[in-house]
Parts: C-alpha cells; structure tokens; sequence
C-alpha cells in the first residue's frame, strides 16, 4: 500500500530498476561512452561546438547526464514517466540541463524535422521493437548530414548462449535460422556484424564499425557487486576486446556517421 501510495502521489517507484544508479548498468555505460567519447573527438561534427544530442530511449540518464557533462546539449526521449523522473533528478544532482521528452519514438521521431541533431543514440531499445527498421531508419532521417549514429543491437550469440544454457534447443535452432521472433514469451531481434554493416549502408551510415559493448563482462564475470580494483581490470579486459571483429558480446555497438550526399 505504501507503494502504491508513493507512486500515485510521488510518481515514484522504490522498486524502480534505476540504469543510473545500478552498479552493473554504470559499468556497462561506460563500455558505451568510451566508444561515443571516442568517436566524437575523433570525428566531431562540428569541431570545438557543443553536438545537439538525441538519447532515445534515454531511461534514467545513465548516458545523457555524462554526456551533457561533456558540454553537449541533450534531448531524452522516454515513454516511462517514472524513467524521466529519475533522469531529471540525477541531471540536476548533476548540475546540468536535459532536455526530456516523453513519447513513443514510432510517432515522435516522424514528427521531428530532418537534420535536427548532430548526434543520434540508441542503446538497448531496438532489440525489443518490431517495428526496428523504420525506427533505424527515423533515427538516421533526424540526424544531419555528416551527423554520428550509436545505436545498440542484440549479438546472436547472446541468445544462442542463453537458449544453450536454458538447454533449449528449439530456441537454440530459431537463433541460428531466424533473426527476430517470439522467445520465452517475448518477442526480440538480433543480428551480427556482417548483417548489421549492410543495413546501415541501406539508410544512409557508410562507413559503419561495429563494437561488442561487454565481452568478458558477458561471458564470464558479472561487473555488479565486484570491488573497485577488479571492475577496473575487467573494464580494461572489455575494452582490448572491443573491436570490430568480434561479434559477441552483451550487445553491439554501431558507431557511424550520415553521408553528405
């Protein structure tokens, strides 16, 4: 009842599975924004300028709010309320601005004019969306010529490994044959390197790099709950590991930038 109560009252959730706040998610948002950091200082699209950034799916801010540290201005793109509350109470524990936006990307992208940011950011949201090829193919048209793309995917060995494990081997031949549909009773995609190149070149992204975002951390040992000096290890374990030969990982990361033509 006390629950409920601050959640109708609060718009807050005790319970809530906060990205920004949880160890393992901290670790696993730095996987993706030393890549973005990465990407951006060594291809900016506008040299010495603050980028105008689109996180869709921003959650709790784990990525925006570093990100408008770095001096970018940042628009989040959520449909959880609860989501956005949270992302506004770390970005001003933070001390800088987000611009936040709650909304449904399948209508909200649409009515965005073209060319509207400088950098576009997806992580951990198309995997779980049918409807992922026009929402990758929104997410390029609001993104400037020249502009930069991450955008995460699911590897095909995540779920191979799990329906492995699960012993499983009805969903282990799906994975192998299919790349999208109903499993343990929800539905997902995924994809590999080779399959993801070509459909960036399809909207607009050439080249395109693809980047495991987890290697070790998704193989073998679970970031969350380890000390300091052992995160550190595994942190640096992940990142020798995260080039774009690899296709596994707990996703993978698609950096590019939108031709100029």
């Amino acid at each position: 009842m006390v629950r409920k109560a601050r959640r109708a009252v609060f718009r807050d959730e005790p319970t809530y599975y906060d990205m920004f706040e949880n160890p393992g998610e901290k670790y696993f948002a730095r996987l993706y924004l030393a890549q973005i950091r990465k990407a951006i200082q060594e291809s900016p699209p506008r040299k010495g300028e603050p980028l105008q950034i689109l996180d869709a799916g921003c959650q709790a801010g784990r990525l925006a709010v570093p990100l408008a540290l770095d001096g970018h201005e940042v628009t989040g793109v959520d449909t959880s309320d609860l989501a956005l509350r949270r992302a506004r109470r770390h970005a001003g524990e933070a001390q800088v601005q987000l611009k936040l936006i709650r909304a449904d990307l399948a209508w909200w992208l649409p009515a965005q004019p073209q060319g509207s940011f400088d950098a576009v950011l997806c992580a951990e949201v198309l995997y779980l969306r049918e409807n992922y090829r026009q929402l990758l193919q929104d997410l390029i048209r609001v993104l400037r010529p020249g502009g930069l793309c991450f955008i995460s995917h699911r590897p095909t060995g995540y779920y191979l490994a799990e329906a492995l494990q699960r012993r499983d081997w009805e969903g282990a031949r799906q994975v192998l044959e299919k790349r999208e549909g109903k499993l343990w009773g929800s539905y997902y995609n995924w994809q590999d390197p080779e399959e993801l190149i070509p459909l960036y070149r399809t909207v607009g992204i050439d080249p395109a790099r693809v980047f495991p975002i987890g290697f070790f951390s998704w193989l073998a040992v679970n970031p969350e709950g380890l000390p300091p000096e052992g995160q550190e290890l595994l942190f640096q374990a992940d990142q020798a590991f995260a080039n774009p030969i690899s296709a596994s990982g707990r996703y993978l990361l698609v950096c590019g930038r939108k031709g100029t033509a």
